[in-house]
């Protein structure tokens, strides 16, 4: 069976990165030392772990998760009729999204969209490269050159 390959965007998402967490780790384990070494008192030391253990949690569990996105068909334009697949604390949901800007580098893609259904908001979506396959990730770089070189 020869599959004929998509003139679109149709990315899963894999939800956790290594490279995310590798990334937020040792941002972490940097602001820890240099906690460390301020001459703080035991007090402040554990109201400071409380706040980073609350922003954390807080930061884990209200952030949407995308989990697939998809191109709009070639008959609209780049920018309009995007599909989101996001998981929410309310479970997986679809969105429709226009894309605004998009954006790359060597290890990371980051997609900002403003978000029409379910409700009108901004959307900001950041990909590593461990979350997607090698030929997703080739088209995501060619559209963000595509988006880049435009502007």
């Amino acid at each position: 069976m020869n599959s004929t390959p998509s003139l679109r965007i149709d990315t899963a998402i894999q939800p956790t990165s290594s490279l995310r967490f590798l990334l937020y780790g040792g941002l972490g384990s940097i602001m820890g030392l240099l906690a460390w070494l301020a001459p703080l008192f035991l007090w402040q030391y554990v109201l400071l772990l409380i706040v980073v253990t609350v922003v954390t949690v807080y930061l884990a569990f209200s952030r949407p998760i995308p989990l697939h996105f998809s191109q709009p068909p070639l008959s609209h334009r780049l920018d309009k009729h995007w599909q989101l697949l996001i998981r929410t604390s309310r479970g997986d949901e679809l969105w429709q999204a226009q894309l605004v800007a998009i954006h790359g580098c060597r290890w990371a893609v980051s997609l900002e969209f403003i978000i029409v259904e379910p409700y009108r908001r901004p959307l900001a979506i950041t990909v590593f490269r461990d979350q997607v396959s090698v030929n997703q990730w080739r088209e995501l770089g060619v559209l963000a050159n595509i988006s880049t070189n435009k502007t």
